[in-house]
């Protein structure tokens, strides 16, 4: 017997005890005697499909397959008795045991790791039983539906689409431009999720953290979103220049991490926007009107798919400017075309500038080329946020001058630094 074979061996009884462990608690108040498998039938469950997952490819195979077979024959007519005796349904164990011998066999292959991973995904779903449970009884039909909306645009529609550059100047890449669709839409259900379980102010709050890592545009449609559906105004707004102040500190540390050698640079002209944010989304959450509660507003409303494809629709055009720019002005002006760019994706702005060679852009274009995306990122989000909330709904017109502040006080640094 080999080292090999040793660890194949071992990790299938190892990988069989764990699930056998989870099982044996489960059934823990059960009498001896009337439990079909505890943890050791798992783990000779798990031992016999390593066995058979060595011997797969020598002249041992059809025993191992006849001896698997035999034991999940066993198992599934001793489930089935239970099931008689106790009158009552559940394949969960029995299911539990077949992909015990799964796992084992595919450990016995020399698959670790995905026997590992296999395995661990099991026994998460096994321990998950009252959680699950639970979570099923207070979805509604409105979260199911919102739920499959995303697992459409996520697991059907992404895997379809081409990673490839398309259309003019091959701008469009329709893998990257869904993406935007996945983003915003996964950013709006958690928002959604988080307003349920902790309420519509903390809720937002949340997810303007949280979401502004990602994308601090999806963050503010989300806002303006929910205004117009109705929500309480004075958290919702308060998210949106939260999400900018998340998003200008994230990229100052990108810039930190990417292109050290303009970060003082960098940093001396974000501030202004940057203290702009922080200051907004204080002031609106002190002035906020003193009645609103959680359920103050009108109840959470689980998103559609309307303002992610219109956002990935502007995105597109954006990427079309960007590709025209860089088409006439990529050999003269890496600057203008790295500050084009940025404007939908700040972060390849960053690298960018990182990965030039030194000396290619001072401190003050490398500065001039990440600001300016982030400012006129902002515009797109103000153009966006007045759009769909309107400028008179709750505290709109407030959060539109705050975002139109950051403009103007990023705008006056690089005037100054020109």
């Amino acid at each position: 017997m080999t080292i090999d074979q040793f660890e194949a061996l071992g990790l299938a009884l190892l990988l069989g005890t764990l699930v056998g462990a989870e099982r044996g608690w489960q059934s823990r108040e059960e009498l001896p005697g009337t439990r079909v498998a505890g943890i050791r039938t798992f783990a000779l469950l798990a031992l016999l499909g390593g066995i058979a997952g060595l011997h797969i490819a020598t002249p041992l195979s059809a025993l191992s397959l006849l001896l698997v077979a035999g034991a999940l024959l066993a198992l599934l007519l001793g489930y089935r008795a239970d099931m008689h005796h106790d009158a009552r349904v559940s394949a969960t164990s029995t299911i539990a045991g077949v992909l015990t011998v799964g796992w084992g066999a595919t450990a016995g292959a020399g698959e670790f790791a995905l026997a590992s991973v296999g395995t661990g995904a099991t026994l998460v779903l096994l321990a998950s039983r009252r959680g699950l449970h639970h979570l099923l009884e207070h979805v509604s039909e409105t979260d199911l539906q919102a739920s499959l909306r995303l697992v459409l645009v996520v697991l059907v529609v992404l895997p379809l689409l081409p990673d490839a550059n398309l259309g003019p100047f091959g701008a469009l890449n329709p893998r990257r431009i869904w993406l935007v669709v996945v983003t915003t839409g996964s950013i709006s259900f958690i928002g959604y999720m988080l307003a349920r379980w902790l309420g519509e102010r903390r809720g937002m709050l949340a997810v303007a953290i949280v979401g502004s890592m990602v994308s601090s545009t999806a963050v503010t449609l989300e806002a303006a979103r929910r205004l117009r559906e109705g929500a309480a105004g004075g958290f919702v707004n308060a998210a949106v220049p939260l999400a900018s102040a998340v998003m200008l500190t994230r990229s100052l540390v990108l810039v930190a991490l990417l292109a050290p050698a303009a970060l003082v640079a960098v940093a001396s002209a974000v501030a202004p926007a940057l203290g702009v944010s922080v200051i907004a989304a204080g002031l609106l959450l002190i002035v906020r009107k003193a009645s609103e509660r959680d359920g103050g507003g009108k109840p959470p409303q689980a998103p559609g798919l309307g303002l992610a494809l219109l956002f990935a629709a502007s995105v597109a055009i954006l990427a079309l400017a960007s590709a025209w720019v860089e088409h006439n002005w990529g050999d003269r002006n890496a600057a203008l075309v790295i500050a084009t760019g940025g404007t939908f994706d700040i972060d390849a702005a960053i690298a960018a500038v990182g990965a030039l060679p030194s000396g290619t852009l001072s401190p003050r274009a490398a500065a001039l080329a990440l600001t300016a995306p982030t400012l006129l990122n902002t515009l797109f989000k103000l153009v966006l946020f007045v759009g769909i909330a309107g400028w008179r709904r709750s505290l709109a017109g407030t959060v539109s001058l705050a975002l139109v502040a950051v403009v103007l006080g990023g705008a006056v640094v690089i005037l100054l630094g020109a």
